[in-house]
């Protein structure tokens, strides 16, 4: 039992970490897209008024 329990706990402290930088990830992922949708609208909006 008293390796086992180490072994465990950082087990836990990986998965948690993991978990933690996948939504990091996932976050910054979706703010980098809303950027892109803001930019096209922005350059269709720009070019139907050149147009």
């Amino acid at each position: 039992m008293t390796m086992t329990s180490p072994i465990l706990a950082t087990a836990f402290v990986a998965a948690v970490a993991a978990v933690l930088a996948m939504r990091a990830a996932v976050v910054a992922a979706s703010r980098k897209s809303m950027v892109k949708v803001r930019s096209r609208r922005r350059q269709r909006a720009n070019t139907k008024s050149q147009g």
